[in-house]
């Protein structure tokens, strides 16, 4: 398998100050590198034509996990998500974390000028009583905290002793759950590692649809300890959600993509065109912060998720 580790989700923004208070005074993480991006570098990584960038990339601090701020000159004026309708398809929806003990999160939260949506869902799994929250800041990018048994999410998470995890997961909904379970399968070589279901009213409260919600999801990628990609259906009726993908697309606002470290690039670049997926930007070799010349490839899944591959 070429698949190193899933580092963590892109967010292209209109501010990197504004989403630098989420992550790093929220969540914790600490700055590994910045960089400005000419409009041919910007091209080659992302395949975008005619801007140039700035990009700020933090991590959770001992963990190689994190997320990629980008700013992009000139900035979109199109944000992807509408908290409004937050059942909407073929995106990136929400960036996971581990809470151990949700009062303490919540309470940091408040103290760092942010607050959770009103709505919290609590549900049962088969591992005990679970609390999620979710948190919309700047750009619509959501955020959420998860709380439950500690027990179970020492399997599920590498950083356990802090107020939050590093990033747990990288979820968005689905209008087609099999094209992209194959899109992973083919093109990256990751496979289901968890299933599950939450038909609870109080998650349809906290999505926001006043449809009745049966969700349905696979969670792929290397392992349960490490970030993955939570691929969700939320069972609503037709005509009930849109779908997103002419949205997610750089340069637009929010949580647009996800960074894949991978050793055999033009592995996965074969298996991507075989697959039929959108090629964005073709195997380039490109100087991105902080590893140096790497090989870059970004790919677009079935449901118009952005996958940017580097070989380091």
């Amino acid at each position: 398998m070429s698949v190193k580790l899933i580092h963590g989700p892109v967010i292209s923004c209109a501010s990197i100050e504004n989403q630098r208070a989420l992550f790093e005074g929220v969540y914790g993480m600490k700055a590994a590198a910045t960089q400005s991006l000419d409009s041919a570098a910007v091209k080659s990584l992302w395949g975008l034509d005619g801007h140039t960038a700035a990009t700020l990339l933090l991590e959770t601090p001992g963990t190689h996990f994190g997320v990629r701020l980008i700013r992009f000159d000139p900035c979109s004026g199109v944000v992807i998500r509408d908290r409004s309708t937050g059942f909407d398809c073929d995106a990136l929806k929400v960036i996971d974390f581990y809470a151990p003990d949700i009062d303490a999160a919540v309470a940091h939260i408040e103290a760092s000028g942010f607050k959770l949506k009103d709505e919290v869902a609590v549900y049962d799994m088969p591992e005990g009583r679970i609390f999620e929250g979710h948190l919309w800041g700047h750009d619509e990018v959501v955020t959420a905290l998860i709380s439950g048994p500690k027990d179970f999410f020492k399997q599920v998470a590498t950083v356990t002793d802090r107020v939050f995890s590093e990033v747990q997961s990288i979820s968005g909904p689905v209008a087609e759950v099999e094209p992209v379970v194959a899109f992973y399968d083919q093109v990256l070589g990751l496979g289901v590692i968890q299933e599950y279901a939450i038909d609870d009213d109080s998650f349809a409260g906290l999505v926001g649809t006043k449809h009745k919600l049966r969700l349905r999801a696979k969670n792929i990628g290397l392992k349960r300890t490490e970030p993955y990609f939570g691929i969700i259906h939320y069972g609503l009726p037709d005509g009930a959600y849109r779908s997103l993908r002419d949205r997610s697309v750089f340069p637009n606002r929010g949580l647009v993509a996800a960074t894949v470290v991978v050793s055999r690039i033009e592995d996965h670049e074969n298996r991507a065109i075989e697959f039929g997926a959108e090629v964005l930007a073709p195997v380039a070799e490109v100087k991105l912060s902080p590893y140096g010349t790497v090989k870059s490839l970004t790919v677009r899944a079935p449901h118009g998720v952005i996958h940017h591959l580097i070989e380091t």
